[in-house]
């Protein structure tokens, strides 16, 4: 009775599970490798020659689309004059080159397959048809006045009577070269003789498939029997795992999604990971509970306090943060001439000034009576033009005496170097930074850089 209690709360080993199932696993397969080898040689010939056709049929596919987009480019520059849809159209000819890709495709596959031949033929008939849209693209450029000629372009002349034209029927006849019947007959053609190819070859590939279906079918037809044993203990094997393992993990899943304790169920390695999450679980409830708003936010202005700043710090990518460490500039003769209660109000305005002018993700923080600190966080880029223009408008605002406060600015020094790994270091760098600023004139910024090494603070 004590041994059947035992088990139930410690569950079945998933291990030994694993084990038993493997065993069983590996007498039936050795009854199918035979099968199974023979089985493989036959879908390795015909999945290449599957493969071969695929290749070709997105091949023939792809030149179609090649071929409508530059279609649809060049009569896009003739409507609307964008000179954009030019270079797409010349930038898809003579540098994708779609088409001619897909015509490579199929000679190193086919190279005497009448749907080559075909395809081949179409691209004949596509390239005349591309002289005609390099006349009307000419047109358009003459038209407008554009100078800067496509090398493809620089070779085609106008004709006198078509030169002698005014910018607007210039216009008119080039959207009339690539939208009138006989451009429209000589697209559907080769439009048409592309459907045709891509036919032939999904046909071609629908028969190899069909192929490999009934060979691949007569040959597993002797491993029928097998299979079916297998699958039997395949079924025992599955509800073992999902009841001992993965439906303990979905249950789990669920409870952490409701933040709520996991429950002990499963096999015997889960109870135990279910055991120890618990233990961390209640652990991370009760340090939240400690760490709340009040203990990291900044009574006065609402921004992280010492303590968060501690704590974010500790948590950054350095790699991609700036330091930004802020001073007020002669704050203390504001409190002197005008009172702690008007220094506060000038220090709530300098917090949520920084606040605006900083984004939700960075993180700005008061350490100090009148030192702040932001945390730029998941920079791409150098930022050095940003954080100055963004200092000198929080300057601009921190200087105007609308709301009845007095006027002050902010010196600021920076840290941001993608090799920094060490915040203390940083705080150091950004330090120096600073009180360069507050010897040469304050109301300013100074980043840290190799020629401050050595200078200490102050």
């Amino acid at each position: 009775m004590h041994a059947m209690k035992d088990w139930r709360q410690k569950g079945i080993s998933l291990k030994t599970t694993s084990i038993l199932m493997m065993m069983i696993s590996l007498i039936i397969t050795a009854g199918l490798v035979i099968a199974a080898i023979r089985v493989h040689s036959s879908f390795r010939r015909t999945e290449e020659s599957t493969n071969n056709y695929i290749r070709m049929e997105n091949a023939a596919t792809e030149l179609m689309a090649a071929s409508d987009y530059l279609t649809e480019e060049v009569r896009h520059y003739t409507v609307m004059g964008n000179r954009e849809c030019m270079e797409n159209y010349f930038h898809e000819a003579e540098e994708t080159r779609r088409r001619e890709h897909a015509i490579s495709v199929m000679e190193s596959e086919l190279p005497d397959s009448p749907a080559l031949i075909r395809l081949k033929e179409s691209m004949a008939e596509s390239i005349d048809l591309m002289n005609r849209e390099y006349y009307a693209m000419r047109l358009m450029l003459e038209a407008q006045g554009d100078t800067d000629l496509p090398e493809t372009l620089k070779n085609i002349e106008l004709k006198p009577e078509d030169s002698a034209l005014g910018a607007e029927e210039k216009i008119k006849l080039a959207q009339q070269l690539v939208h009138d019947t006989a451009y429209n007959e000589q697209r559907a053609s080769i439009h048409s003789a592309m459907e045709d190819c891509v036919k032939t070859l999904k046909e071609i590939t629908l028969g190899a498939q069909l192929e490999m279906e009934n060979k691949a079918g007569r040959e597993l037809l002797a491993m029928i029997l097998l299979v079916f044993f297998q699958t039997a203990a395949m079924i025992v094997m599955m509800w073992l795992t999902t009841h001992l393992g993965v439906n303990p993990v979905l249950r789990a899943v669920e409870h952490i999604r409701k933040d709520q304790e996991l429950p002990i169920v499963g096999a015997s390695e889960f109870r135990y990971l279910a055991g120890t999450y618990n233990v961390m679980y209640n652990a991370y409830k009760k340090s939240i509970e400690n760490l709340n708003f009040k203990a990291s936010h900044d009574e006065l202005t609402g921004v992280y306090n010492r303590a968060g700043y501690d704590l974010i710090r500790s948590s950054l990518d350095l790699s991609s943060t700036a330091m930004l460490l802020f001073d007020a500039d002669k704050f203390k003769s504001i409190n002197d001439r005008c009172g702690h209660e008007t220094g506060d109000q000038v220090l709530i305005k300098i917090a949520n000034t920084l606040k605006n002018h900083f984004r939700s993700d960075d993180y700005v923080c008061r350490i100090g009576g009148d030192e702040f600190v932001v945390f730029m966080v998941h920079l791409k880029h150098d930022p050095k033009k940003l954080i100055e223009s963004k200092i000198r408008r929080i300057n601009r605002e921190l200087a105007d005496e609308s709301d009845g406060l007095e006027a002050i600015s902010l010196s600021a020094g920076v840290s941001c170097h993608p090799d920094i790994k060490d915040p203390e270091e940083m705080f150091r760098q950004a330090d120096i930074a600073l009180y360069y600023v507050k010897d040469h004139g304050r109301d300013g910024v100074c980043f840290y850089s190799e020629k401050l090494k050595g200078k200490t603070k102050p």
